[in-house]
C-alpha cells in the first residue's frame, strides 16, 4: 500500500468520524490515535533516550545534573553579590526558585517549538518507508520533553523544601495546569510541523524569535510587575497564563483565578484541534515534500 492510499484511507476515516459520530468522533480522534499507538510511542521515546545517553558513563544522571547546576547557579547569583531587589524582598533563594519555576514550562515550550519545524524531516525516511501514523510524532516529542520537565519539577520541589522549609499544598494541583498546557503544546507542534515541512524558512524564523519570546513571557518578572496600563495585554501571550499559574501553585500557594483557568483551557483546546486539523489536512502532501 502506497502512502497516498494510506493517506486516503486515513482521510476517509476522519470524514466518517465527522459524519457518524457527530462532532465528538472527530474531536476525540487525536486522543484515540494517541491511545491506540501508545505502545509504539513508548518504545520510540525509550529508544530516543537510550540513543541519547549511549556511551555516557553517567547515563541518565546527566538529565538530573543539568537542572541542578542551573538552579544552583541561579541561587548563587541572585542571593550573593549580584542579589537583586526582588530577591531581597522574596527572601534568600526565593528569586532563584521564582525564575526556575517559570523556566520549566518555558523550556518545555521552547524545546518543542524549536523542534517542531524539523520534526517531519527528522523522520522522513521512517515515514516514507514504513506504515507509520505521522501524527503520533507530536505525542512522541511531547512525552520526551515531559520527562525532562518532570525531572526539573522534582528538583524544584526539593530545592524549595531545602530553601524555604515547606512546599505549598497547592503544588498537588499542578497536574490541573499541566494537562491543558500539554494540549496547547501538542497543537503548536502539529501546526509548526506542518508549516516547517513546506518550507525550511519556518525553522529559521522560530530560531530568530526565540530570544524575544523569553522577554515577552513572565520568566524574570511576574504579570503583577507589568505597568497597569498594559497589564491586561500580558495574557495575550499564552505562555504567560501557564507560567503564572504554575508559579502561583508551586511557590505562592495560590489557586488560579477561575476565569484565568478557563482561558487556559480555551487556548489549549483551540490550539490543539486547530493544530491537529492542519496537520491531518496536509500530511499526505508533507511526506512527499520532506
Amino acid at each position: 500500500m502506497t502512502y497516498q492510499s494510506r493517506a486516503k484511507t486515513s482521510t476517509a476515516i476522519m470524514l466518517s468520524a465527522r459524519k457518524s459520530g457527530a462532532p465528538l468522533g472527530w474531536l476525540a480522534l487525536p486522543f484515540t490515535t494517541g491511545w491506540r499507538h501508545r505502545e509504539l510511542i513508548r518504545v520510540i521515546v525509550q529508544r530516543e533516550f537510550a540513543q541519547r545517553f549511549r556511551g555516557s558513563a553517567l547515563g541518565w544522571f546527566w538529565a538530573i545534573i543539568s537542572p541542578i547546576v542551573m538552579l544552583g547557579a541561579y541561587t548563587i547569583v541572585f542571593t550573593g553579590p549580584f542579589k537583586v531587589s526582588a530577591a531581597a524582598e522574596a527572601g534568600v533563594g526565593h528569586y532563584a526558585l521564582f525564575i526556575f519555576a517559570a523556566l520549566i514550562p518555558f523550556n518545555l515550550f521552547t524545546e518543542l517549538f524549536a523542534r517542531a519545524p524539523n520534526l517531519m524531516r527528522e523522520n522522513a525516511w521512517f515515514l516514507k518507508k514504513t506504515i507509520f501514523p505521522s501524527d503520533t510524532l507530536g505525542w512522541i516529542a511531547l512525552c520526551r520533553a515531559l520527562i525532562y520537565a518532570g525531572i526539573s519539577f522534582a528538583i524544584l520541589l526539593a530545592f524549595e523544601l531545602a530553601l524555604t522549609g515547606k512546599i505549598p499544598a497547592t503544588a498537588l494541583l499542578a497536574p490541573l495546569v499541566i494537562v491543558p498546557y500539554c494540549l496547547f503544546l501538542l497543537g503548536v507542534v502539529w501546526f509548526f510541523a506542518a508549516l516547517g515541512s513546506l518550507t525550511q524558512d519556518v525553522a529559521h524564523v522560530v530560531t530568530s524569535i526565540m530570544p524575544l519570546i523569553i522577554f515577552g513571557s513572565p520568566v524574570f518578572y511576574s504579570v503583577a510587575d507589568v505597568p497597569p496600563a498594559i497589564r491586561e495585554f500580558a495574557y495575550l501571550n499564552p505562555l504567560a497564563i501557564y507560567i503564572e499559574m504554575t508559579r502561583n501553585l508551586v511557590l505562592a500557594g495560590v489557586v488560579p483565578d477561575f476565569a484565568l483557568y478557563g482561558q487556559a483551557w480555551l487556548v489549549a483546546l483551540v490550539a490543539f484541534w486547530v493544530g491537529h486539523a492542519v496537520f491531518m489536512r496536509y500530511r499526505s502532501i508533507l511526506v512527499d515534500v520532506v
